[in-house]
């Protein structure tokens, strides 16, 4: 196992490496201009979308994604993890990594143990106080309403942090942890006056494992509803934790995944506890994270398939679409479990018998049919202009199967359902195919951002990007959001997202929403580390000047008027087109009633449009 190594070496090693070198040993490289270009390594295709700049050191697939240094180059092709592509590397540099360095580092391996032998002792003690301290009391109440035996929060070590301001600082030091521990560990903060407060309190506490079964970070469940804070708070990455790397319950579940080859993939931890109680073994969740491409590969290592079992709200959808993305590059088989909407794994299994759950595990359809039933359900396939939207959103999904014969099945599905012939399903394929074939040829259609100075496939330069210039609504938004965060429970649950459908910067707002919903929001520098270049740039500029609430308008009401804003702004678009709607001589006596009671719905919510 690789050991801590120490930057210094890790730099010596990257000078020593020219990753021209290192990838031409891979990819037959071509020169083009001051860079070099090959095809993608890491997909199929026809025209080079694969980059590599010896002056700074950097490769860029514009296909996939990917992008980094040598080290992130050897790490994907490799599926090493950082320390093992470091070691390669000096290996094949002639560089000798010190003993010290590695995992026999007294200093390093200190600071290590010293952290987890902390973690384990905090979890122990949190979960002595969710027995005995009459202030657990409300950790003890919620479990019992939401029907979670002692057993089961015994076996998954669940606890409950103290409400005092410091009670667990105290604690530990009592029990000679140091303060660096404390602080490297996150398990303590500062406020900006100075003073050094726990970070979790009065919170029902679950400790995350990693694969081996170590406590490495934990997750706090708010427990008074009308407490204006995240419903859950997540340990920031530390040494020994790092979100990407971690599965919720891998360290109990895995034995169960690899002997079905089948990972059943949750949404959140009290869904896999739930599972885990019920007898439904083979099941992981990502840690307060998005799913990443390291979960995919851990996930490969154990199974041949995964099914995903997210909430049927928005919000689970389009986590569910994310991840389904991220496992197919995986190679691996995708199947999507259809929860009944309103529920969750965890309120099903308490509801009815799990032979209900299984049966819905059982009848889990793969991707591209469940991707065809939703895009039915949101379109009227009965009138043309319905039948052409499934078939326009279908063919896109047909032009990315790899297999023919998956193809061929998945195309005449396809046709059956809409009523259309093979060939008119063809020709959309067709043009699908050549609308990604242009999205490769011109890196800028992945919205990934070109980096200064890139060349595109015929070796010009690129034009650079222009900067996000977001729609003032969504910008007012955005700005209240990102330094109100105490707001976004409540925007999010008045929020339609069609009312920005097609707006400049919509995307940043649904990903943000969309963080807090899967708490994955830590601040806004941790969100604005995870969007791209283009958008970081806008997010930095956004913080540094917000955007001006007046004066005499509370936040939750200027939130308010934002909100209001933006749905009236719709509702006249949408009146605009159902009223032309009815002006066709195609439109049927159905819809004609159907149009004709919303249109009477938005005069009545918003007297003055129309007019």
């Amino acid at each position: 196992m690789a050991g801590m190594i120490p930057p210094e070496i890790v730099e010596q090693v990257r000078h020593a490496c020219d990753i021209v070198d290192v990838i031409g040993s891979y990819v037959p490289l071509k020169k083009s201009g001051a860079k070099f270009k090959a095809l993608s390594p890491f997909q199929k295709e026809k025209t080079p979308s694969f980059y590599v700049d010896p002056g700074k050191q950097i490769f860029k697939c514009f296909s996939s994604g990917h992008g980094g240094d040598v080290f992130k180059f050897l790490m994907l092709m490799e599926n090493m993890t950082f320390p093992e592509a470091v070691r390669r590397l000096a290996q094949r540099a002639g560089i000798v990594i010190p003993e010290s360095s590695g995992p026999q580092d007294p200093q390093a391996r200190s600071r290590r143990e010293e952290l987890q032998a902390l973690n384990a002792a905090v979890a122990s003690w949190w979960q002595k106080l969710l027995h005995s301290d009459p202030a657990a009391e409300p950790a003890r109440a919620y479990l019992k309403s939401r029907d979670f035996p002692s057993a089961l929060a015994d076996e998954f070590g669940l606890g409950y942090a103290p409400e005092g301001w410091d009670s667990t600082l105290k604690w530990a030091q009592q029990k000679g942890y140091s303060m660096d521990a404390l602080e490297t560990g996150k398990l303590v903060a500062t406020s900006e006056s100075g003073r050094t407060y726990d970070f979790f309190r009065g919170r029902l506490m679950i400790p995350v494992h990693d694969e081996s079964g170590q406590v490495v970070a934990f997750s706090g469940r708010l427990l008074d509803p009308e407490a204006k804070a995240q419903k859950y708070v997540n340990s920031p990455e530390t040494p020994v934790f790092i979100k990407s790397k971690i599965l919720f319950g891998l360290n109990k579940t895995k034995r169960a995944i690899i002997e079905a080859e089948s990972a059943i993939l949750c949404e959140g931890q009290i869904d896999l506890m739930r599972c885990w109680q019920k007898g439904v073994r083979n099941v992981i969740a990502p840690q307060g994270t998005a799913f990443t491409e390291t979960h995919a590969r851990i996930l490969k290592r154990l199974a041949k398939e995964v099914v995903i079992c997210f909430d049927a709200d928005r919000a689970g959808q389009n986590a569910a679409q994310r991840s389904i993305d991220v496992l197919l590059k995986e190679d691996l088989q995708v199947r999507i479990a259809r929860i009944p909407q309103g529920e969750d794994p965890d309120s099903l299994l308490r509801k009815q018998p799990v032979e209900v759950f299984q049966t819905i595990l059982h009848d889990a359809k793969d991707y591209t049919r469940h991707l065809l039933d939703t895009t039915c359900e949101t379109e009227d396939i009965s009138s043309p202009r319905g039948r052409g939207a499934v078939a326009q959103k279908m063919a896109q999904v047909i032009a990315k199967i790899p297999n023919a014969v998956q193809r061929e099945g998945f195309l005449l599905d396809v046709a059956r359902r809409l009523q259309v012939s093979r060939s008119v399903l063809e020709e959309e394929v067709r043009k699908a195919e050549a609308q990604a074939r242009r999205s490769v040829n011109d890196p800028q259609r992945h919205n990934l951002g070109t980096p200064e100075g890139e060349m595109s496939a015929d070796g010009t330069p690129q034009v650079p990007q222009e900067p996000l210039q977001p729609d003032k609504l969504i910008e007012a938004l955005l700005s209240l959001l990102l330094t109100t965060p105490d707001l976004v429970p409540e925007v999010s649950r008045r929020f339609n997202p069609a009312w920005v459908e097609g707006l400049a910067g919509a995307e940043v707002v649904l990903r943000l929403l969309d963080a807090h919903a899967h708490d994955a929001w830590h601040d806004a520098m941790q969100f604005m580390e995870e969007c791209d270049d283009r958008t970081r740039d806008y997010l930095t500029g956004l913080l540094m000047t917000p955007s001006p609430v007046p004066v005499e308008a509370t936040l939750e009401a200027y939130a308010d008027k934002l909100l209001k804003n933006l749905e009236k702004r719709w509702k006249q678009q949408r009146l605009q087109f159902l009223m032309l709607a009815m002006k066709s001589d195609e439109l049927s006596i159905e819809d004609r009633l159907k149009y004709g009671v919303e249109i009477q719905a938005i005069r009545r919510e918003f007297p003055d449009l129309g007019k």
